[in-house]
């Protein structure tokens, strides 16, 4: 039977490939990382430990009897902490080590385990980073967003690999299907359609909330009704944000905001504004 992926649910956003795009090598992070590293060694005390050259904020680790590393990157961690006190700080660096050093649970690949993701082009670099063949199934959604098939469990979500899909018997298309309803029962509704929004329309949950943002039909119908302002952000699997807000003045303010909550989102899924266009997410300029 193929493997599943796993990625820790709690914090898949955290990780993705490191490159020079992302390279931080400021005092700050190099200060960061170091910090981090005695935390890391104790977490996998039979591994070797070290920086990826160039980018402090890589830690690859590599346990015994593996031929690859683990890669843990920092960055999101590093930006999350320059933003909130040094004990949430701590909690959530102590949390991300602690998520990898435990091998999570793996969750069984049955149908009624099927769900969507919604993450941005860093996640998805990151998922092409690893190599998999086949890659799961996934559909573009927007400029820089991904809908992606994965398996859930309590502790864990796996990336739904095509062949596994078939082993079930499942064509893609009906493994979306199984996939696009047992989401849509745990994520928030719109509102009715012809509503108006009024101010800030926030959507909360525990998880799956930035799902929302996969499901065209119910975009279509609430734009219709608001008009090409309606502008929403898709922060995190907890928390996603509609409003009218016209381009100009009010949008920088509105992008703002995306940016402000990105930042203290320790998994945040993207900090654009994203506008409905033709079917498709596209970012606000």
């Amino acid at each position: 039977m193929p493997k599943l992926t796993v990625i820790a649910l709690f914090f898949a956003a955290l990780l993705w490939a490191a490159g020079p795009a992302f390279a931080q090598t400021s005092p700050e992070a190099r200060a960061f990382a170091q910090g981090a590293l005695p935390k890391i060694r104790a977490a996998f005390p039979d591994a070797e430990i070290a920086q990826e050259p160039g980018e402090p904020l890589q830690i690859n680790i590599t346990r015994k009897g593996d031929t690859e590393p683990v890669m843990m990157n920092l960055h999101r961690v590093f930006g999350f902490c320059q933003n909130v006190p040094a004990a949430e700080c701590e909690a959530e660096l102590n949390g991300l080590i602690g998520m990898l050093a435990k091998a999570p649970k793996m969750p069984e690949g049955k149908a009624g385990n099927l769900r969507i993701i919604v993450r941005d082009a860093q996640y998805w670099n990151y998922v092409l980073g690893t190599k998999l063949d086949p890659l799961p199934p996934h559909r573009q959604i927007g400029d820089d967003l991904f809908a992606i098939l994965v398996f859930d469990s309590p502790e864990a979500i796996a990336l739904a690999s095509a062949d596994h899909i078939a082993e079930l018997g499942l064509s893609t298309e009906n493994a979306w299907l199984f996939a696009e309803r047992q989401t849509a029962r745990i994520i928030p509704g719109l509102p009715e359609d012809g509503a108006r929004i009024e101010g800030l329309t926030v959507f909360q949950g525990e998880e799956y909330t930035g799902s929302m943002m996969a499901y065209p039909e119910r975009w279509e119908t609430l734009a219709a009704a608001n008009g090409p302002d309606l502008a929403v952000i898709a922060n995190s699997d907890q928390f996603v944000v509609a409003a009218v807000v016209p381009d100009g003045e009010e949008l920088e303010k509105y992008r703002g905001l995306a940016e402000d909550q990105c930042r203290l989102s320790p998994r945040c899924i993207s900090p654009n504004v994203y506008r409905w266009r033709d079917g498709r997410w596209v970012i606000a300029r």
